[in-house]
């Protein structure tokens, strides 16, 4: 049921994918970058917000699919609307179209956060550590390949003469709705193991004083949180790499879908290598391989002068390697490190901690409207390299966990 979620999920979502599809579509309402950045910038904060609340409720909770299956119901439902207001409105009334897509991603984002405690805490009980890698990497892999064929159906639809403006884009949202639908199916039917939880529902306030408690006194999580929040300024630049392309290299709009396939194509092939680091390396590595990687797409992107646009094919190609690794490597890290009762307050405290990065597109709209391209890439590579520095500072957390088990093993 986690594969055919994930599957189906990327699938979806690459229809939509907020650092092609959505840039190049709010492109055709506004030149404003900062505007453009914003898109970006509301699904990962609104993804943030209700953390730390859902998972101050949820600690008492044995049994947290409910809520889990509510609000994946609702996130796919922001797609089907979305697909029907930009067909009804985007020639005649624009500014409706521009408002309903801030406030549909804001709705999928908030539901996302609402989503992303239940459904981290149940994988953490379901999946033990040493398969996590696999589990996750699987799941990306063959999202990804799916997702590559969304990308070139992209392509197709965007570059096709008989589908023009709007009703292109509303195909691309409908078909995203479709197959996340499908994804939900999977992810609502999944069985959630039974763990112990805690018995006294703390106030919001209690709560709060007792997650940053754990942040004074877990040196590793902090060593962490700061090393994602570094590493994690690669989304400066990400909404506007194909902007990039299109504003300086002049490339076609078809292009854009060719972008996406090659993302989606890094992000897919690139699995086996972080789910086989990720378990039988560990997190640590995966966090460092990845970085290494987020060092070389602005450094790409500085490189690319009209007559070497094919290296922008490249440039996507390593965002989509880093995402997926990066993704599994942060996931894992965090999941090894929180014990099993304190696992939605880790999860939603590292969320909230690392709310920053949430606003990085938008910084970078405003670096690109007063500054330039090629600034925004110079300051992504720069913090990026503090990011990769601090990694060498964190303790794999699979090592003490593995020493508490040889423990248990041989007894007192």
């Amino acid at each position: 049921m986690g594969l055919i979620h994930g599957i189906f999920y990327s699938g979806g979502l690459a229809f939509g994918d907020v650092n092609t599809i959505l840039p190049v579509l709010l492109n055709n309402f506004t030149q404003s970058k900062i505007l453009i950045g914003l898109s970006s910038t509301i699904m990962g904060v609104g993804g943030v917000l209700p953390q730390l609340f859902v998972a101050c409720r949820l600690e008492t909770k044995i049994h947290k699919r409910p809520l889990l299956r509510l609000a994946i119901a609702i996130r796919a439902l922001c797609w089907a609307l979305l697909s029907l207001v930009t067909y009804l409105f985007a020639v005649s009334h624009p500014t409706v179209v521009v408002c309903s897509l801030f406030f549909l991603v804001a709705v999928f984002a908030l539901m996302g956060g609402v989503a992303v405690i239940p459904f981290m805490d149940i994988w953490g009980k379901a999946i033990p550590p040493r398969l996590r890698g696999r589990f996750f990497g699987y799941r990306q892999l063959f999202g990804g390949l799916v997702a590559i064929g969304s990308g070139l159906t992209a392509k197709y639809i965007l570059g096709n003469q008989n589908l023009v403006f709007p009703y292109n884009y509303s195909l691309l949202f409908f078909l995203a709705f479709v197959l996340i639908s499908i994804s939900y199916l999977g992810l609502g039917a999944v069985r959630e193991p039974v763990e112990v939880v805690h018995r006294t529902q703390l106030s919001f306030a209690r709560f709060l004083k007792k997650a940053f408690g754990i942040l004074r006194s877990d040196r590793n999580y902090r060593t962490f949180l700061l090393t994602e929040l570094l590493i994690g300024s690669s989304t400066l630049a990400f909404p506007f790499y194909v902007l990039y392309g299109r504003d300086v290299l002049k490339v076609k709009l078809e292009m854009v879908g060719l972008f996406l396939a090659a993302q989606m194509l890094g992000s897919g092939a690139s699995n086996f290598l972080w789910a086989y680091v990720s378990d039988f390396a560990g997190n640590k590595r995966v966090i460092q391989i990845s970085a290494l990687v987020a060092l070389g797409i602005p450094l790409l992107a500085i490189m690319t002068v009209p007559g070497l646009t094919p290296l922008l094919i490249v440039v996507f190609l390593l965002v989509g390697v880093f995402t997926a690794g990066y993704t599994i490597g942060q996931t894992n890290f965090l999941l090894d490190l929180a014990p099993a009762k304190e696992r939605p307050t880790y999860i939603s405290l590292n969320g909230t901690i690392t709310l920053g990065v949430m606003f990085f597109p938008l910084m970078g709209g405003a670096i690109i409207q007063h500054l330039s391209y090629r600034y925004l890439f110079g300051m992504t590579l720069l913090t990026v390299l503090l990011g990769l520095l601090l990694s060498f500072q964190l303790n794999e957390p699979r090592m003490a966990l593995s020493k508490g088990i040889q423990k248990d093993v041989e007894g007192p």
